[in-house]
């Protein structure tokens, strides 16, 4: 009897499984009742995994066949909020309404990477398409993360190809739990590692800066092949598949692009008074100004404000690495309140320091475009900090822009603007869909 029991367990687990791949493969533009029969059997069969790694990649004689557009989601029609359609904007604000986001717990990693090669398989990380072009132009990256590792898994998902290599930085204030999940992530790559020396982040922080440092430095140490290097916060996510990414940094040629800002955007109070830290609860410090006047930048730099941000080439991280200037600025940045924001955009925009890929023009007259974020523009979800916190309704702009990233997201805020935004990008990595690139090409910061 417990024969024919598992006989018939047995028989009707394959029929599932046909059933879901059959559905997964289908060409059917509706989605209305196989998704929601779809939608059941992905719950039962994958309680922990979000729509986008419920996919079936079609191979004939070594090709990826391609489909017009591909549903990843199924609660509501992505292809038409991402054209800006109102009508289906306001019906994904009530769904998510009605289904609110429940989050992958931390913890939940040390089971779901037990089995790193199911791991990779199930969330995607086996699903992607390198081209020789890509192969041959690796790229480095850095991820700085607090918390809802979830989301910092997503973005590594968006921008992880086996060539290039990813520095993951974990706040030393973060829980345990966080902590254990990005280790045990990170160990199912051999191309993903967590930072030799974490810092304890603090907001405006030197820290902040020294974060992204740190894991400069175990990069060059551990590659020698990377080209370039991007630094990002989990809640960035890419807007350029990394074909096109490696399409544009080409087009670079070296060139680093850092924001550059002169003038009054420059915030005068972070850099003409000292700052002090007083040591808190947990590691933390708070920031306070003293009245003590802050002495200039050492060998004749002028001020110039940027992004926490940017792209910056192999030659110019040597450059922050071991130049004596380059130490010398970054001595001088710990007195200053958020100096994420000056020490880049300084090294890059003093050419008489002789940093690789630096820009000899006036700052202010170049576009950046590592990242777009909006401070006080029309904002279709929330602010946090100044900051445009994206919402469904501000996918239309956000898809249409020149820059590689946008900032920021936050997990359980409208999550289908993330989800929705997962099936944009993995549409356009699958069918090898490439931005017009006359527009970098004409950039005045590149180096010809």
């Amino acid at each position: 009897m417990l024969k024919y029991v598992r006989r018939k367990v047995a028989i009707l687990t394959v029929f599932i499984i046909l059933c879901f791949v059959w559905m997964q493969v289908s060409h059917k533009s509706s989605c209305d009742g196989d998704c929601k029969k779809l939608s059941i059997i992905q719950n039962a069969l994958f309680p922990f995994s979000y729509n986008i790694t419920q996919k079936v990649i079609e191979t004939h004689t070594g090709k990826v066949l391609t489909r017009k557009h591909t549903r990843l989601v199924t609660a509501v029609d992505c292809k038409h909020i991402i054209e800006g359609q109102k009508e289906e904007i306001a019906n994904a604000k009530i769904w998510m309404t009605k289904h609110p986001k429940n989050s992958i717990p931390d913890a939940e990693y040390l089971n779901l990477t037990s089995d790193c090669n199911a791991y990779k398989r199930e969330r995607g990380f086996l699903d992607f398409i390198v081209t020789e072009e890509e192969e041959k132009y690796p790229i480095a990256y850095s991820i700085l993360v607090y918390q809802e590792v979830e989301q910092l898994e997503r973005l590594l998902w968006a921008i992880y190809r086996p060539q290039n290599i990813y520095c993951i930085h974990v706040d030393l204030s973060s829980p345990k739990a966080v902590h254990n999940a990005v280790n045990a992530i990170t160990g199912c790559f051999d191309n993903v590692f967590v930072v030799s020396k974490k810092e304890t982040v603090i907001y405006e922080g030197f820290s902040r800066l020294q974060a992204d440092i740190n894991c400069m430095a175990d990069l060059f140490q551990k590659n020698r092949k990377w080209k370039y290097f991007i630094n990002l916060p989990s809640q960035q996510y890419p807007i350029k598949t990394n074909q096109e990414i490696v399409k544009i940094l080409q087009i670079y040629n070296g060139a680093n692009d850092i924001e550059g800002m002169t003038g009054n955007r420059m915030l005068p109070n972070r850099f003409k008074y000292v700052h002090k830290y007083v040591p808190q609860d947990r590691g933390k410090a708070k920031i306070y100004r003293t009245n003590v006047t802050k002495s200039v930048p050492p060998h004749n730099i002028t001020i110039v404000k940027g992004s926490a941000y940017g792209i910056f080439s192999r030659n110019f991280v040597r450059f922050v690495i071991y130049d004596e200037k380059a130490r010398d600025l970054l001595e001088w940045c710990k007195e200053v309140l958020s100096p994420d924001e000056y020490y880049w955009a300084m090294l890059n925009h003093n050419p008489h320091l002789g940093a690789p890929g630096s820009y000899k023009g006036p700052p202010d007259k170049k576009r950046w475009l590592a990242v777009f974020a909006k401070w006080g523009e029309r904002c279709q979800g929330k602010y946090v900090r100044g900051v445009c916190v994206f919402g469904v309704g501000d996918l239309h702009e956000l898809v249409a822009r020149e820059e590689l990233f946008v900032n920021k997201f936050h997990l359980t805020y409208q999550p289908l603007a993330l989800d929705c935004l997962e099936e944009w990008l993995y549409n356009r990595t699958f069918n090898s869909e490439i931005v017009d690139l006359d527009f970098y090409r004409n950039l005045p910061f590149i180096l010809r």
